[in-house]
């Protein structure tokens, strides 16, 4: 079975990456903050023009590092009291399934599908046939070998593949849904279209994404944001490490250890400039959630009109 970390796992991927997200490609060991930040129309519209490589060099780089510190269900979940977060991303994909109409025997269209954790999840709870589409061919062969491994090749299969231009014929699903993908394509119209070309008339769709809201659920970031507190007092031990690790005082001390490798050679000096990109992420992710103005979370069903009627 395919390890999670891929062969040759090395600094071309940090380079690759990083690439896209600077002015002087020649040192990429300094977070470029005006090219992410005051990008130039130009600089934007070639990210978009090569948006699948741009997003495959991201997912080729940490996919194994997400796997490893989060587990194969790349999402974020309301919480159930307790509950682990892994058992509440659990709980909350079969009660997505739920809301997304899947029933038994569907063939049913997972739009970005990673590794397929939560396609594997909703494939053996309903009994249905989830094919997954992904720009990326490392999550293709890693998550192959896992539905192999969970003896479930034969209900979950995935292809890579760009959501602008699905390489399936028209109406032949039953149904499909997406879970933080769609916000990331650089044309949600298309993607639309696309989605409905392929599903069977009254076939419903159904996703869930990041918005911006006015007033956000339950603290569903406190991992990101590092709160040991609660990630003790409610699920005890099996969220306590995970959410240490997004702990500030540790994502310090962890940046000093790595500047001093960075230093004695033994880690390149790029690692610096990953380690600070993810950690704004994680932290604009779990400010916004702390602010009530946004949601990883915001489901919405739909359904492809029947009969020819638009």
């Amino acid at each position: 079975m395919a390890s999670h970390m891929p062969e040759n796992y090395a600094e071309d991927r940090l380079h690759r990456y990083l690439a896209h997200w600077t002015r002087n490609p020649s040192d990429l060991s300094v977070l470029d903050v005006d090219a992410i930040s005051w990008a130039t129309d130009e600089e934007r519209s070639e990210r978009v023009r090569k948006y699948c490589e741009v997003a495959s060099d991201y997912y080729d780089l940490v996919t194994p590092l997400y796997e490893q510190g989060w587990g194969q269900q790349f999402h974020y979940t309301p919480l159930t009291p307790g509950l682990s977060i892994r058992e509440s991303m659990t709980a909350y994909e079969k009660t997505f399934a739920e809301i997304a109409r899947l029933k038994e025997g569907m063939a049913v269209l997972d739009l970005g599908c990673g590794i397929g954790g939560p396609a594997r999840t909703i494939a053996s709870t309903i009994g249905c046939s989830i094919v997954g589409i992904t720009n990326n061919a490392w999550h293709v062969e890693r998550g192959t070998a896992l539905n192999k491994q969970a003896g479930l090749d034969h209900m979950v299969t995935l292809f890579e593949g760009d959501f602008l231009k699905l390489p399936f014929p028209d109406e032949s699903f039953d149904a499909a849904y997406s879970v933080e993908s769609l916000c990331y394509s650089p044309d949600p119209a298309e993607v639309y279209r696309e989605i409905k070309r392929v599903l069977k008339p009254g076939a419903p769709f159904t996703f869930h994404d990041f918005a911006m809201t006015e007033n956000a659920p339950a603290p569903w970031y406190y991992g990101p944001a590092g709160d040991i507190w609660w990630a003790w007092k409610t699920p005890g031990w099996p969220d306590f490490w995970k959410v240490f690790k997004m702990w500030e005082p540790f994502r310090g001390t962890a940046h000093c250890i790595y500047r001093l490798m960075i230093l004695l050679g033994r880690v390149p000096r790029e690692v610096s400039t990953l380690m600070d990109t993810m950690w704004y992420c994680t932290k604009g992710v779990a400010s916004g959630g702390k602010k009530g103005i946004f949601t990883p979370m915001y489901v919405f069903v739909c359904r492809k009109p029947a009969g020819g009627k638009e």
